[in-house]
Order: C-alpha cells, then structure tokens, then sequence
C-alpha cells in the first residue's frame, strides 16, 4: 500500500508542444494505465485539457509554438496550486520538460514567501533561452524561463517580437508575477552530461551544483543525494523533476532525447525512495516517456510506473 501520510494526487499535463518530436504527450497515460495494471486503480487524478498545437501567427524557429505553451503552462500552474490548496502533493507526469514551467510556477505561487530548491534529474541542462537555442524547441529551455535568465552575452539568435513577449510571460506566469521563481544557486543538477557551451557557462558562472556520471561513479548515488539535500538545506521547499533521459539508453527505450551513461535502476530506485519521502518536497515531476519511440512494448511506462510505486511505498 502507498504511504498515506504523503497524500498523492497526480496530475497528467500531457502537454508535448515543447518537444522536437512529437508522441511525448502518451506517456503520462500510458504512466497511469501501468500504475492501474499493477493494483493501484485508487490512485487520484487530474487529466488537464492543455495539449494545443494551434500556432496561427507565429512563425519563429527560435521559440515554437510558444504562445500554445504559454497557455497549457497556465493551466498546469494552476492545477498544482489547487492542489496543494487541498493540502495533497503534487506529482506531476508530463509530456515533455517545458511542462516544468508550470509544475514549478504553481508551485512558486502557491508558496510565494517560500524559498524553492529544485533538484533537476536529467541527462540535459535545460539552461537554453530562445536567444541561445540550436533548436527551437521550449523543452531545452524551462529553467532559464524559471529563473528569469535570458543569456543575452552569448546571444546567437535575432528573435522576433511576438516572441520575446510570450517568453517574458512565460517567465511570470502566476498572479503575483514572480520571477525568478528560484535562484540558480539553489538548483542542483543530477547526471548532466549533454549541455551546450551556453548552459555550460551559465553552469560555471552561478556556480550551480552538477553531478556528472563520474561523480556518480566515483561517489555512490546516496552520497550524491546526501549532498543534494545538504546543498539545499536553507530551501524551505524541494521540487524534483525527473526526466526519462536521465537513465540509461539500455533503460529510456522510449524517450527522445537519450544519451549514453545514464543512471541504472538501481540508482533511479534509490533517488525515487529518498526524494519523496524528504519532508520538503513540494511536487514531484516526471516527464518526456515517450511511447512512441519506444522499441521494447512500452517499456519506459513500465519502468516510471515501478519507480513511483517504490518511491511512494
């Protein structure tokens, strides 16, 4: 049985607008029919309606389809701050990782005088911003967003106007327009090991915390959260997001963005064990399963599915 003092609730955002490829906005159900398949049909959740693809003006290939973003992340904001009204916690399972932008928004703004620590699990840095992106695509790019950073003095890309504004409310959904919703020097990056030289440089000069897989290697994965946690002690709240890519290619069979020398299970089990049951999480998010791209009978569902169900027991 699951933990009842941790009082889940799940929301699916099932949004993909973010991503390059699309099929991402399968997984988060395909997440829910495992966790039904393995015995726990009593689980709650919200589907949000906030997958739209409906781009009718913009035509910038430096923030894609961002004004049908902009409206799925309001809509994902203010689910999670209903529900943490309702004193239950969020877990949020996602399309792709620009779904971030909500999760931790809401998040933000349900706890506006807190001080929020994030702990980004993932094989990307997400550091990007349309003025620095090789691709476009708004999943590279919810930490900049979150934290209110637009890397202007490594500026390669000229964007359009339309853009720039939906990107600026991007970084100030909520009420209370508060941006940044977190400070650099309170996120802490778990198996990085594909950034670009921007995010690289963002990484050195705010000094953010990064476990690379040698370090992992070299350390154990419990000292890695153990000195996660101690990184973050001051934060008065934690939200963990977890992308598919993070694990290891023999692993993320259907995810898009793999790459080499990510976690093993046994690591992904003793990082699902240990953050959710730390008494500071706030939300919990889970992203970029992507169906699919899956070679092996939906494997990656399976394999999230079990991770949360060990994480919550």
């Amino acid at each position: 049985m699951l933990s009842a003092d941790k009082n889940p609730h799940f929301i699916i955002s099932n949004s993909d607008i973010g991503a390059g490829k699309r099929g991402a906005s399968d997984g988060p159900i395909a997440v829910k029919d495992e966790l039904t398949h393995l015995g726990y049909p009593m689980l709650e959740f919200d589907i949000l309606e906030n997958f739209n693809i409906q781009t009718q003006y913009l035509d910038n290939s430096f923030g894609k389809h961002i004004e049908n973003l902009l409206e799925a992340m309001v809509i994902l904001n203010d689910k999670v701050i209903d529900v943490i009204s309702k004193n239950k916690f969020p877990i949020i399972l996602s399309g792709d990782h620009s779904n971030a932008i909500g999760g931790l928004s809401g998040l933000k703004n349900a706890n506006p005088d807190k001080t929020i620590g994030v702990i980004w699990i993932d094989a990307h840095a997400d550091l990007h911003s349309p003025y620095t992106t090789p691709t476009g695509n708004i999943h590279g790019m919810p930490l900049a967003a979150l934290a209110g950073i637009d890397n202007q003095e490594l500026k390669k890309n000229e964007v359009a106007e339309d853009v720039i504004y939906y990107w600026n409310e991007l970084k100030n959904i909520g009420i209370h327009n508060i941006s940044p919703k977190f400070d650099l020097k309170n996120l802490v990056f778990i198996g990085v090991r594909d950034a670009e030289d921007q995010e690289w440089a963002i990484i050195e000069k705010a000094g953010i915390i990064t476990f690379e897989p040698d370090d992992i290697r070299a350390k154990g994965i419990k000292k890695i959260l153990t000195e996660t946690l101690q990184c973050l002690s001051h934060c008065d709240l934690l939200y963990i997001s977890f992308d598919a890519d993070s694990l290891d290619p023999e692993i993320s069979t259907g995810t898009g963005t793999t790459s080499p020398d990510g976690l093993n299970i046994e690591q992904a089990e003793i990082i699902f064990k240990t953050l959710m049951s730390n008494p500071k999480i706030g939300a919990f998010e889970i992203t970029e399963v992507n169906p699919n791209l899956d070679t092996n009978d939906k494997a990656m569902a399976k394999v999230i599915s079990n991770l949360l169900i060990k994480g919550l027991n």
